[in-house]
Formats: structure tokens, sequence, C-alpha cells
């Protein structure tokens, strides 16, 4: 799509918004990849409608890790209320995956490093 296009799509997606019709309105900015906008449609169900799962959404797509790791923290926290737990969750991510001949280099420059100490 061209400037003039994206525009207009954008310009409607506007429209839409601000008459209350937010899921038209979120078609259209991921259609054109409009962050701003996006990002109003992740605030509105995160504040507004209390729908955290569907800001989520919004939130991974314009990239806004606070928000992502704000709503998993409080995921875990509710979690752990239903749970009985009173101890404050992490979130713990999955070790990296690194190649193997990556992994080989890597050590090959910390061998060299520490010998030449």
């Amino acid at each position: 799509m061209d400037s003039r296009e994206r525009v207009e799509i954008i310009r409607r997606g506007n429209e839409y918004f601000n008459g209350g019709d937010v899921h038209k309105a979120a078609v259209l900015f991921v259609k054109t990849g409009y962050r701003d906008g996006l990002t109003r449609v992740a605030d509105y169900y995160f504040f507004d409608k209390k729908q955290p799962l569907i800001a989520l959404k919004y939130y991974k797509l314009v990239n806004r890790q606070d928000k992502v790791i704000e709503i998993f923290e409080r995921m875990m926290f509710a979690l752990s209320k239903l749970l009985g737990k009173e101890t404050t969750l992490k979130v713990e991510l999955p070790p990296l995956k690194v190649s193997p001949k990556l992994k080989i280099v890597a050590e090959e420059i910390l061998r060299k490093n520490r010998s030449s100490s």
C-alpha cells in the first residue's frame, strides 16, 4: 500500500476508535502497522476493559516489553494467590539455544582470555 492509502486507512481507524468501535480500529491498525494506534488499543483493553490477555497481544505487536513483563508478573501474582502461596514468583525463561559452532568459538575466546591474564 502506498503512503496516501495508509494515511487514509489510519484515519478511518482513528474514527472507529474515537467512535468506540475498537475492534474495527484494531483491524485497520494491524493492517497498516500503526504503532500508536495499536498502543492505544492495547491500553484500552488493559486499563479500560481490564482484559490484560487481549492487551498482551497488541503490546507484543508494538514490542512494549515493559507492558508484556508487567502483565506476566500480574498473572504470576494472581496464580500464586489462587494456589495459596504468598511468595513472589518470577518468570524464568528457558535457557538460550546456542549453535554448537558459536559455543565452541565462545569457549575458545574465554580460554584465551584466561590464559593471557
